[in-house]
């Protein structure tokens, strides 16, 4: 598997060269993610009980789905929290206020998306009870 690499000015830029390659190299950062991350680990584990909760509840149907795009809004965010970590470790060891700040700000993210996620699952379930 060969990547193009193009010089383009300012370096050289490394692309891959077809669509299965960029797929390969998201699962290899989704797998990475979930290898190294804790928080990726807990939504994984959370989301799996409320998955459970939600069959023994009989939420319905658009409830799976609209968990579906939060869950993976929740993940996709935990992935560019940790890639922002990982770059802005890369640019400093040190202590550096806007490094945190930076950091901090894409933890926020994650955080948002967090809360619509368990807002959402309280809904789902409690209306299905009622039902």
């Amino acid at each position: 598997m060969s990547l193009l690499v193009q010089n383009t000015g300012r370096g050289f830029d490394v692309k891959n060269k077809t669509f299965f390659q960029s797929v390969l190299c998201a699962l290899k950062g989704l797998a990475y993610a979930l290898r190294t991350e804790k928080n990726y680990r807990y939504y994984l584990i959370i989301t799996l009980i409320f998955l459970i909760v939600n069959i023994l509840t009989n939420v319905e149907f658009y409830c799976y789905l609209f968990q579906f795009f939060i869950t993976m809004a929740v993940f996709a965010c935990e992935c560019i929290n940790t890639a922002i970590e990982h770059l802005c470790n890369k640019l400093t060891t040190e202590v550096d206020t806007e490094i945190k700040l930076t950091k901090d700000i894409a933890a926020g993210a994650v955080l948002c998306w967090g809360i619509v996620f368990f807002v959402s699952e309280f809904i789902f379930i409690g209306r299905a009870l009622l039902c």
